[in-house]
């Protein structure tokens, strides 16, 4: 009895236990089917069309593309100073950065076994006066003899190549002074010209030999960057052009002084020469850019990267607005093919199925799909400002600070 009535209650929890899952799962059925329909009846004309900002498109029949050309500070004068004579340095008088006039006295090499070898040289100079005296004693008493026919012509002969032999040994000896005096002399290195010492190569007690470099003098005359220009864009830099260069992290003003008549065949380059205003915070061996800009022959448009959006075969897409007037549902959008030419990482020069006027969407671009409603904004003055470009010539200076030199040269030819 008890049995039958737990088998009645178990088959009762499971028909209640089905039947919940019946209704949950029409429930959820009908829910889903309400939800769609809901969604259906609200068509894109029915929905509020998206705010987008727009450019207006300028073709144009040519572009620049900046280019940056690398040089290198050079002072107009510069030389290393070396001894004549190999020896040991007895005194270095100037220390790296130091200024210096011409004349003074910057190094000096151990003389001790010049002066020795002076003294000798003195001693013996003496001795062989001395025999030159006796020499000449004796030709001119032989000479008398001779005249009164008491010595022999053979005798006289003698005591004048004697006296022929002493004369030599005396100039022999004065020429080998006069050599000491100069080795005496280069034994010390004097500035050549006013500069500030840039290398000291060594210490005192050092052992050179001769032609060692061993002080760095550079001039204090304007500095100078030397470029090698391609040939194609040396006519932006005639001489006496004012130019700016940029050098670290700061901007030099400069004049275009030299620019050679002969271009290098093999990079077909122009060397010239930009004289800087002031030499302040900067040194030979630093490394300048100087920057110029290439035109290109091509006809299109300057868009700001964030305007495309991926197409298919490697091509871009541009959404421009319809040429249909906009209504209260907005204007739909058109795509546009387009090709890039160049860009720098901001904006891009592309060609393409774009024409002049057309108003193109700055950005947003992933959320479009092509006839899709959107109400466009006057054209952005910002945007248009982005894409308006001047020439090169018209640029002025690239502002100083942490700019690259790409970012900078982008900026001098007109290309953000």
């Amino acid at each position: 009895m008890n049995m039958n009535s737990a088998d009645t209650s178990s088959t009762a929890s499971k028909a209640s236990l089905y039947v919940a899952i019946v209704v949950f799962t029409a429930a959820l059925v009908l829910l889903l089917v309400a939800a769609g329909i809901g969604n259906a009846a609200q068509t894109p004309q029915a929905r509020a069309p998206m705010s987008v900002v727009t450019g207006t498109v300028k073709v144009q029949q040519q572009f620049e593309t900046p280019i940056s050309v690398f040089g290198l500070v050079e002072s107009p004068k510069s030389t290393s100073l070396s001894f004549d004579t190999g020896g040991q340095i007895e005194e270095v008088l100037v220390e790296e950065g130091d200024a210096v006039s011409k004349g003074d006295v910057v190094a000096r090499l151990d003389t001790q076994r010049l002066r020795a070898q002076q003294e000798e040289l003195n001693a013996s100079l003496v001795r062989v006066k001395a025999d030159l005296n006796l020499a000449k004693i004796n030709n001119d008493r032989t000479q008398s003899l001779v005249d009164r026919k008491l010595e022999s012509a053979q005798r006289l002969d003698e005591t004048n190549a004697s006296l022929s032999v002493a004369n030599a040994r005396v100039d022999e000896i004065e020429a080998s002074l006069n050599s000491m005096k100069v080795a005496l002399d280069r034994a010390v290195l004097y500035a050549p010209f006013d500069g500030q010492v840039n290398r000291r190569f060594f210490d005192e007690g050092s052992v050179v030999n001769a032609g060692t470099a061993v002080i760095g003098i550079t001039s204090n005359e304007q500095f100078q960057a030397r470029f090698a220009v391609p040939a194609d864009i040396i006519d932006q830099f005639d001489i006496g052009e004012p130019v700016i260069i940029q050098i670290g992290e700061q901007n030099a003003a400069g004049v275009v002084t030299q620019r050679l008549a002969v271009r290098n065949i093999q990079t077909r380059t122009v060397d010239i020469l930009v004289t800087l205003n002031s030499n302040d915070k900067l040194r030979p061996g630093d490394m300048a850019i100087l920057f110029g800009a290439r035109s290109h022959n091509e006809q299109g448009s300057w868009l700001p990267v964030t305007a495309l959006s991926n197409g298919l075969r490697g091509l871009w897409r541009v959404f421009v607005l319809g040429d249909a007037a906009q209504s209260e549902s907005g204007t739909a959008l058109e795509a546009r093919v387009v090709e890039v030419v160049y860009t720098d990482g901001n904006n891009a020069f592309v060609r393409g199925a774009l024409k002049e006027g057309d108003r193109y969407i700055v950005d947003g671009t992933h959320k479009l799909s092509p006839g899709q409603r959107v109400s466009a904004a006057s054209a952005s003055t910002q945007a248009q400002t982005q894409t308006e470009r001047k020439s090169y010539s018209e640029l002025s200076a690239p502002e100083s600070g942490g700019q690259s030199g790409a970012q900078n040269s982008a900026q001098y030819a007109g290309v953000q």
